[in-house]
């Protein structure tokens, strides 16, 4: 029996060195560089995605140093003279780590980080735990697990969203935070930023607001009150409402985790709870929550500063608002603040303020003043009427329209007549006519027959000007536009017919900033109103500011709306936040929501659509 499977395996072995192919000292030679090259791959992306980890955290690092001075930055005009302080109420309530009570930071402490003192950014028991119950909701649920520096990343940069890469790079920048930042100068950032109310930011306003005194002087009750009411302010605000059962029970809450903690003991627990059933004593304080209206200048000087930010440090344009608002800059404008008031009392003038025929919109207006030596803008002004709002909708700089009458002289006089092509007294025949291509122009008034260069300038006439721009040619017309700093032509559009030429001219954009090394370029993107009727059935809201979208009050609350959900003129909608403050957006009709277009937390921009109603 032994000696017959011995035979079985040697006939095995036999099979498979027969099947087996010898391989050559080439083939050996080149699998053995085949590992090799394998080999240094691995190391030169390990290498390669470390560095690029570390030069990201590197440059968080330095945005954050800059923001944790946590001061409003500065807009200076031509003169030298600061006309805006920006930023939210956040910088100018501030409290230093030394004056707010050991009550008000424990209580923090403990009912949203209990482990902050333990842990170097990352809670890791409390992220596995988020990982779990994540992965089994199959990412439908909310991540959560966040320490209080986590929560800090997110209210720097803004980014909040649901994505588990999100939460990874959140890791990585809240254990970057940690690595220079002590934990009370992080806490004192955290208590000093955070939502608290109504447009209010910070401990210290939340304070003065709920109890009008300052945080230094809040109760044990009163701190548990403060930070129990964190993940939901505007639920537990006791001015809005009769919350009075919901507000206690949640207050309790946080007094209970504390005594847990040994941050207070039984004595100071059970006076407190006491207090607490006595009912709580609210006073609503004055809290200084001006809109921070700026001139239309200013606002497009910031839009452009925004953007420029996010572009060169590459960050979402919402994370570039919060570092403004914190990192104390100071910006320089072209505004002649002498000009942009003039400018502005005009157009607050009521025989401006007309309204159609029919009933409809107001008249409106805009008006840019330019130095014609420099480029720079000296004014702006966006709109007929008093400013009422923050970084609103800016028709000087943000409703796109085409150059119109306002391209002939640059397009067509100053090279027609640097050429000698033709004068101011030239004659040219003023009808209806068909030129190349089919193309059929008309006037917006009557036609005057043969009238001069000059009378045509006066009246805007087209058919003249078109006459005009055949003789010049589209190569030398754009020849001239180039000097003049038009940047959007081709070198294509040169044998464009003329109709085309025209349609297509479009001016560069005026700086409104001072000359410097950095040139901040407008940030234009077309604009209708705020409400845009598709047909006489639809209608299409759309964002009137640039900001984060918020379905609801606050999060995870119920919607505004949904798609079904009937609406009158005036019902709230959606919140749009921008630079810290929410905006209401409301209905311009009565009706029934048939589309939502953005989902919670995406960044909208001026003009984009919101809801659809029939």
């Amino acid at each position: 029996m032994i000696e017959k499977r011995n035979k079985s395996k040697d006939k095995k072995e036999f099979k498979k060195i027969k099947n087996k192919k010898e391989k050559t000292p080439e083939q050996i030679k080149r699998k053995k560089k085949i590992k090799i090259f394998i080999l240094v791959l691995i190391v030169i992306l390990t290498l390669y995605i470390g560095i690029s980890t570390a030069i990201s955290l590197n440059k968080f690092k330095k945005l954050i140093k800059d923001m944790s001075v946590n001061e409003n930055s500065i807009v200076i005009d031509s003169d030298g003279n600061t006309i805006a302080e920006i930023g939210s109420e956040k910088t100018k309530e501030k409290i230093k780590a030394e004056e707010i009570p050991s009550n008000l930071k424990n209580a923090y402490v403990a009912i949203e980080d209990e482990r902050y003192y333990k842990h170097g950014g990352v809670d890791v028991k409390r992220t596995t735990s988020a990982i779990i119950s994540y992965v089994f909701h199959r990412g439908s649920s909310s991540f959560g697990g966040s320490s209080i520096t986590q929560q800090l990343v997110k209210n720097l940069t803004g980014d909040s969203s649901n994505k588990i890469s999100r939460k990874v790079n959140e890791w990585e920048k809240a254990i970057t935070i940690e690595s220079f930042m002590s934990k009370d100068e992080i806490l004192e950032l955290y208590l000093n930023i955070i939502y608290v109310g109504p447009n209010i930011y910070g401990v210290e306003s939340g304070s003065q607001y709920y109890f009008n005194k300052s945080a230094k002087d809040l109760t044990l009750e009163e701190c548990a009150f403060l930070a129990g009411i964190n993940n939901s302010p505007n639920s537990y605000n006791p001015f809005n409402g009769d919350n009075t059962n919901k507000i206690n029970k949640r207050t309790q809450t946080v007094l209970s985790k504390m005594l847990e903690l040994k941050y207070i003991n039984q004595e100071e627990y059970e006076k407190a709870i006491n207090n607490i059933d006595s009912g709580l004593k609210f006073k609503k304080g004055k809290v200084s929550s001006d809109d921070a209206i700026y001139s239309y200048h200013t606002d497009a000087v910031l839009s452009q500063v925004i953007k420029d930010i996010s572009d060169k440090k590459n960050i979402s344009q919402t994370f570039a608002t919060n570092y403004i608002n914190m990192a104390g800059l100071k910006i320089y404008s072209t505004q002649n603040s002498n000009i942009q008031d003039k400018m502005e009392k005009e157009f607050e003038k009521s025989k401006y303020q007309l309204s159609s025929q029919n009933g409809g919109e107001h008249s409106q207006a805009a008006m840019v003043i330019i130095d014609h030596k420099t480029g720079q803008v000296l004014g702006c002004v966006g709109g007929l009427g008093k400013k009422t709002s923050a970084r609103g909708l800016n028709r000087a700089t943000q409703s796109i329209r085409q150059t119109g009458s306002c391209i002939k002289p640059i397009a067509v006089l100053v090279p027609g007549i640097s050429e000698k092509l033709f004068t101011g007294a030239t004659i040219f025949e003023d009808k209806q006519q068909e030129f190349a291509d089919g193309y059929n122009p008309e006037n917006y008034s009557k036609y005057l027959g043969n009238i001069t260069v000059r009378r045509a300038l006066e009246s805007s006439q087209n058919i003249p000007f078109v006459e005009m721009m055949e003789k010049i040619g589209p190569k030398t017309s754009m020849k001239y536009l180039e000097k003049m700093g038009v940047t959007t032509l081709s070198k294509n559009d040169e044998n464009k017919p003329t109709n085309d030429l025209i349609n297509d001219v479009s001016l560069s954009e005026p700086s409104l900033q001072s000359s410097n090394k950095t040139t901040f370029e407008l940030n234009t993107t077309e604009v209708n109103d705020e409400a845009t009727t598709l047909d006489e059935n639809i209608t299409i809201i759309k964002s009137p500011l640039v900001g984060t979208y918020y379905s609801s009050s606050k999060p995870g609350g119920d919607s505004y709306v949904t798609v079904g959900s009937n609406v009158k003129k005036g019902d709230v909608l959606c919140i749009i936040e921008a630079m810290k403050i929410m905006n209401e957006i409301t209905s311009e009709v009565d009706g029934k929501i048939i589309e939502v277009l953005r989902e919670d937390e995406d960044i909208v921009e001026f003009g984009m659509e919101l809801f659809k109603i029939i």
